[in-house]
């Protein structure tokens, strides 16, 4: 009997191997095909928000986490943001001439300076220190005309440095613009403004100032587009108020031929004009 089962089991065919590549095959038809995953596309308001904090972290800004991811809430039309000026000032010329060329519009109210305006209990509650030009924006009154460029260049992301580096430039010649050009200014005033006028020595002191100013700035724009570097910044727009008005203190800025050169390519630049240009004369409300 063990004889014959041994003799059946030799004469059994063995089963046949199929080949590796076809039993693969085989597996790989039966499994379901895999799920492809989705890629979901941000939204234009996403896109621009990451753009803005990677420019943000460029130039060294602290990145701030948000909450938890919720439910994008409604778009909400920015505040317009509303100038307290009077046209004749160089300090409110600079934030009229910002807002035309980051294509903002605005709400202007007319101060009267000269009937003593910034010197009311209303105009004190909006600025401490009773001069133009003041900003109101977004539940905040912003003074002193260069930082209310700085604040609309960080609120609207325009004419800001692209990096750390030019950050810091362009906030040093801001403050150069507030030492130095305001010799220019200062001078402008005593020529137009017979109450300004002042003794002969003081106006030769004040001259020589503007004119160091005007020498410095022309050996720098020798070797640079704009002021803080190849791509204008508020700091150009603040220069270029009180140059564009150096004919009213009496000062010829074709003196200085890089200057007049960067004035002339500043006024080709989107919304540039002549800072009496973007001044409104009166009030002017959601016009």
């Amino acid at each position: 009997m063990a004889k014959a089962t041994k003799k059946a089991a030799k004469k059994a065919p063995a089963a046949k191997k199929a080949p590796a590549g076809k039993a693969s095959a085989k597996k790989a038809a039966a499994r379901p095909a895999a799920r492809k995953r989705k890629v979901l596309a941000a939204t234009p308001a996403i896109a621009k928000a990451a753009a803005k904090s990677a420019r943000r972290a460029a130039r060294g800004a602290r990145i701030l986490k948000g909450p938890a991811v919720a439910a994008a809430p409604a778009a909400r039309r920015p505040a317009r943001p509303v100038l307290h000026g009077l046209w004749l000032s160089i300090p409110a010329c600079k934030v009229g001439l910002a807002l035309s060329m980051m294509g903002v519009d605005f709400d202007y109210r007319h101060v009267d300076l000269s009937s003593g305006a910034q010197k009311s209990a209303e105009f004190l509650a909006r600025n401490r220190f009773g001069q133009v030009p003041v900003l109101e924006h977004e539940g905040h009154h912003v003074a002193q005309s260069n930082v209310i460029l700085h604040y609309l260049a960080d609120a609207y992301d325009q004419f800001l440095g692209r990096s750390a580096a030019e950050e810091i430039r362009v906030e040093e010649w801001l403050q150069w613009d507030q030492d130095r050009m305001s010799s220019l200014a200062m001078l402008r005033s005593m020529k137009r403004f017979p109450r300004y006028k002042q003794p002969d020595e003081v106006v030769a002191f004040v001259s020589g100032r503007a004119v160091q100013a005007l020498d410095f700035l022309d050996h720098h724009l020798g070797t640079s587009k704009f002021v803080a570097g190849p791509r204008p910044t508020v700091a150009d727009i603040a220069i270029f108020a009180t140059v564009a008005l150096a004919d009213e203190a009496e000062v010829e800025i074709a003196r200085w031929p890089n200057v007049r050169a960067w004035a002339e390519r500043f006024l080709k630049l989107p919304g540039a004009m002549h800072p009496y240009a973007a001044m409104p004369r009166e009030d002017r409300i959601g016009g």
